[in-house]
Order: C-alpha cells, then sequence, then structure tokens
C-alpha cells in the first residue's frame, strides 16, 4: 500500500513538471510571438512602373507600412540603404542582397558582404526570386529600380509572409529623402540615436562645402558618359542636389529634367564652358566600355575652361549610380564635389 501510495505521488509529482513546462514553453512562444509582431509604421510614396517602356502606364504608391520592429532576416535591394544598416552595426540582421555575377556590382565600400554568408539575390534590376524565397525574409529594402509591377509581383510570390518596404530617394528632395529614410530605418532597427548621428554629419559636410560653392564664381556641370555618349544633368531631376543643396553654380539653368539626362555634343562644351565638369562613367557600372576619359580629352574641346585648368573630376560610379541614398554615401558624393573647389 506504502509502495503503491509512493507511485502515485511520484506519477503526480512528474505531470505536474510536465505541466509547468507545458505553460513555461507556451509563456515563452506567447512572448516571441508577442515580440514579434511589434512593428513600426512607415509612410512612403513613389512610382511603380509597368510593362510600357514610356512609363504611361506607371502608377503612384502612398502607402503606410507596418514594418516588423528588429528584424532578423532582412534582403536588401539598394545598396544606400545597405550602407546605412552596416553604420548601424546590424547587417548581422541581412541574409540576402545583389551582388551580380562575381560580386562584380558591390562597390568595394561593401566589400564585407561578398561573404558567402549574404546569399546573392541577383542584379538589383533582375532579382533571383529562387534564392529569395529559400532565405524567406521577414523584410524586404527596395527602391526604384525593382519598383516595377512585374517585379513586385514575383517578390510577393516568392516571400509571401515579407514585408516590402520602399527607401528609394526622391530626385525633387533627395537631401530630405535621404535623411527620412535613415529616420525610419533607426526606428526599425532600434538605432534612432545613431541615424541622428549620421543625420548630424551629413548636415554638417553640406554646411561645409555650401561655403566653398558661394565663395567660388566657378560653374559646374554634370556631365554622364555611357559608351561614347554624353548627358547632362540640372536642377530638378537626378543628380541636382549639387545645385540646389550644396550650391554648385550652373553652367546651364535650362537643362531638361530626364531620367538619363540630356543628350549633349562636344559643340554644347564648348558653348557653355564650364569650368568644373563632375564626370560620371556609367559603362564602368554596369560593365560596359568606359568611355569618360576618352571623351573628355577629345581636342575638340580642349579649350573648355574645366580641361584647361584640368578640373574634370572623377566620380567614383558605384557610389553614384548604384549607392546613392544612405547617410553615409551622400557624406561620400558630397566629398567628390568638394574636390572641385580645392
Amino acid at each position: 500500500m506504502k509502495k503503491l501510495s509512493l507511485v502515485l505521488l511520484t506519477l503526480v509529482f512528474i505531470l505536474t513538471l510536465a505541466a509547468c513546462g507545458n505553460k513555461s514553453a507556451e509563456k515563452e512562444k506567447s512572448s516571441t510571438a508577442g515580440a514579434s509582431k511589434e512593428t513600426v509604421k512607415i509612410k512612403s510614396s513613389y512610382q511603380v512602373m509597368g510593362e510600357k517602356e514610356d512609363g504611361s502606364d506607371a502608377k503612384k504608391v502612398t502607402e503606410t507600412v507596418a514594418v516588423p520592429k528588429n528584424p532578423k532576416k532582412v534582403a536588401v535591394f539598394d545598396y544606400g540603404a545597405l550602407s546605412t544598416i552596416q553604420e548601424f552595426g546590424v547587417e548581422d540582421r541581412v541574409v540576402g542582397l545583389p551582388k551580380g555575377e562575381g560580386n562584380r556590382s558591390l562597390p568595394k565600400f561593401l566589400a564585407s558582404f561578398k561573404d558567402d554568408k549574404y546569399t546573392n539575390l541577383g542584379t538589383l534590376k533582375e532579382p533571383n526570386f529562387e534564392k529569395l524565397a529559400e532565405i524567406n525574409p521577414e523584410l524586404i529594402l527596395i527602391s526604384g529600380r525593382q519598383a516595377n509591377s512585374k517585379v513586385l509581383d514575383e517578390m510577393k510570390k516568392a516571400a509571401p509572409d515579407a514585408t516590402i518596404l520602399y527607401v528609394g530617394t526622391d530626385d525633387k528632395d533627395y537631401i530630405g529623402s535621404v535623411k527620412e529614410n535613415t529616420e525610419n530605418l533607426g526606428k526599425i532597427f532600434n538605432k534612432e540615436d545613431k541615424a541622428k548621428q549620421l543625420i548630424h554629419t551629413l548636415d554638417m559636410k553640406i554646411k561645409e562645402v555650401k561655403k566653398l560653392t558661394a565663395a567660388s564664381d566657378a560653374k559646374g556641370l554634370f556631365v554622364l558618359a555611357n559608351e561614347g555618349e554624353l548627358s547632362v544633368f540640372g536642377k530638378g531631376g537626378r543628380f541636382g542636389f549639387i545645385h540646389e543643396v550644396l550650391g554648385v553654380k550652373e553652367t546651364d539653368d535650362h537643362i531638361k529634367a530626364e531620367g538619363h539626362g540630356q543628350v549633349i555634343n562636344f559643340e554644347y562644351l564648348n558653348d557653355k564652358n564650364p569650368d568644373i565638369i563632375f564626370a560620371m562613367d556609367r559603362g564602368v557600372a554596369v560593365g560596359g566600355k568606359s568611355s569618360s576619359k576618352q571623351a573628355l580629352s577629345n581636342e575638340v574641346i580642349k579649350d573648355v575652361n574645366a580641361v584647361k585648368e584640368h578640373k574634370i573630376i572623377e566620380l567614383n560610379p558605384y557610389l553614384w549610380y548604384f549607392s546613392s541614398g544612405g547617410a553615409k554615401t551622400t557624406v561620400q558624393q558630397i566629398e567628390e564635389i568638394e574636390k572641385g573647389y580645392k
């Protein structure tokens, strides 16, 4: 009888322990689930391209996205945002990014992401959706090159449980959108103090360069070379912030604000006669032929002020064409403009 009582008591004790363990596990599970549901609401507005090349079927999207706070698995399709994540010290949250074939798309300052622990998700314009499905991210950060209805549909199929957030910049308010994105990423990754530091550094660099441009009479021109063809950019469009925010005096105040710039010839350069040429070679960035140096050393433009005074500033195409939009990368861009005044 005593033995039976002892057995029953032991049984009750074991069952009690098991029940407590289950409750503890449930409590932990509930706590984890609660934590994963914590979100940050981010407002964004951007254009989504359709199937037509002329952009006539593009749609404007304005949305408020509930982004999971402190996500553990993030796919990043914007190098500017990636550089900010790196500055925050949370690059361990990144599980995949587009590196291109042989990692060739990545700029030197993002070389650490060549490591195989970061899945290669194709290219900025052509994501590898199979790889995206394999890594199953919580959050996908996109920008203009992925803001395409077909690409977005495929992303949603590949990662149906992921939150997609647009982190691209606005050409008409480039610096403002850089700051906003930095603040938003700070909220998402709980790095708001670091975000403030990055924005402060950006503001100080802008202030510093504005003093130089204000004190100079030199007129600058942003020239993009693309396998022999030259185009220019001015206010109101891509790269226009060098005039609007930094105060670089315009060589031509009638440049059309077009996506790929206003195509020019050597006669244009002779006629406008810029004092400083900020030259970016797109061909280098996209794996094509380099043509900037050859084009801008042509004898036909030897009397242009920028050529005579050796004021052709070669801009880093990986920085300007692929990696703009981050607080740090924008400071790097401004530092390159600064070279024209030293």
